[in-house]
Formats: structure tokens, sequence, C-alpha cells
């Protein structure tokens, strides 16, 4: 498994969210309705590999249907805690809200979204760089539209950035080199963090942008304080 460094950081990016699932059940209908609207973009890899990385994939999916195991395990790993990471620094949670259209507008921005990529792909931008714009712009419409998100979104950008660096440090104590190894860094920016490509920690950080305003958005949900038990 160790060769496979996808379906590794794939695994240790669950952790988070699995975490979050276990000790905050408060939030776990988030996850699961998150999870479930990442699994799409799992069937965005053929926009990276092999021009941005070339990761092993189990059993060569990626080479049969143009997404692997792995793809699906790391959208929604990224998904469940990227979505809760503000909620659980902050100590809050997401207060239900009045709007009944939550899967049409979830649909709706998820059909927006994918029409954009579809263009940006047709343009020949690289995606690694043509996602981190996507999210910031989605997630800043919707800020504005939604502007007690500001903070809880910049804040979901900074915790999930902050939890990526420390699955992406650990990928690399499992597989020494993983960056040089299976990324194409050198045809890119060529910047390192850390160690880690500069374009993962963009993506990581508009990721949790996103991801933080989305369901409060779809759903008309507020961020709030989280009740204390009673003694």
């Amino acid at each position: 498994m160790l060769t496979h460094s996808f379906l590794v950081l794939s695994i240790v990016l669950a952790i988070p969210g699995a975490l979050v699932w276990g000790f905050r059940a408060d939030l776990r209908p988030v996850i699961h309705r998150m999870m479930l609207a990442s699994i799409p973009f799992a069937l965005t890899e053929r926009l990276f590999y092999p021009e941005y990385w070339k990761p092993e994939f189990l059993f060569d999916l990626v080479n049969v249907i143009g997404f692997g195991i792995e793809d699906l395990l790391f959208v929604m790993g990224l998904a469940a805690f990227s979505s809760t990471a503000w909620a659980v620094v902050s100590r809050q949670t997401l207060a239900a809200g009045e709007e009944r259209a939550s899967l049409r507008n979830a649909l709706a921005l998820l059909a927006a979204c994918f029409l954009v990529v579809g263009l940006v792909a047709i343009a020949g931008i690289p995606m690694i760089y043509g996602a981190p714009v996507i999210m910031t712009v989605f997630g800043g419409g919707i800020c504005i539209v939604r502007r007690d998100l500001w903070w809880p979104s910049l804040g979901g950008a900074v915790v999930t950035t902050l939890v990526y660096t420390s699955a992406c440090l650990l990928l690399m104590l499992l597989i020494p080199r993983v960056f040089e190894l299976d990324w194409n860094s050198d045809k890119f920016l060529n910047i390192f963090v850390l160690g880690i490509p500069l374009e993962e920690l963009l993506y990581a950080s508009t990721s949790g942008f996103i991801a933080t305003a989305f369901y409060p958005f779809v759903t008309g949900a507020r961020f709030v304080a989280l009740e204390q038990p009673e003694n």
C-alpha cells in the first residue's frame, strides 16, 4: 500500500472527518450530505492525471474508467472535515435554517460549478490552478450573498490548510520523496512549503473556503454557539 501514495493520503485524510463524526453528533448530518455532494468531483481525476501527478491507482482504474477508488475516498474525506473544521475549532454548530429547497439549491450550484470546470478544461488551463480559482470565485460569491459566512469560510480555509499540511507531512514520513516521485511539480510552480508543493496547499485552502460556505448556503443554516451540557 505504501507504493500507492494517493491511497495513503486519502486514508490519512479520512481520519479527521471520522473523528469529527465520532465526537460531534450534531455535525453528522453535515458530514453525510457533504460527502454525498462531493462524489461527482471524484470523476474529475482525468483533469489532473497524468499532467499534474502520476500516482499508482488500485487496479489501474484511472486508465480504465477515468478515476479510482482513491478519488472517492479523497473527496469524501476532504469534504467531511473541511465542511466542519470551522464549527469544531470555534465551538459552534449549524442551526437549521428555513430553506426548503436545499437539494435544488445544491444541484444548481454543483451544475454551475461543473459548467465552469468544463469551460476551464476547454480553455486548456491546468485544473490544479483552475480548481482553486473556481472554488474561490464560487465561495466568494456565496459570502457576498451571505455575509455572515465570510469569517467562518476564511477560518475554515485556514484550519483545512493546517490539517491538510499535517496529512502531507505524515505522507512524506511514510513515503520519503513522495512529492518528487509522484508529482510533476517541476512542470508547474515548483515551489515547496515544508516540502509540500504550493499547489497542494492552494487546493486545500480553497477547498476549506468553499466547503465551509456550501452547506449553510444551500440549506439556510447558520453558525451558532454550541450549547454547553448542563451539569
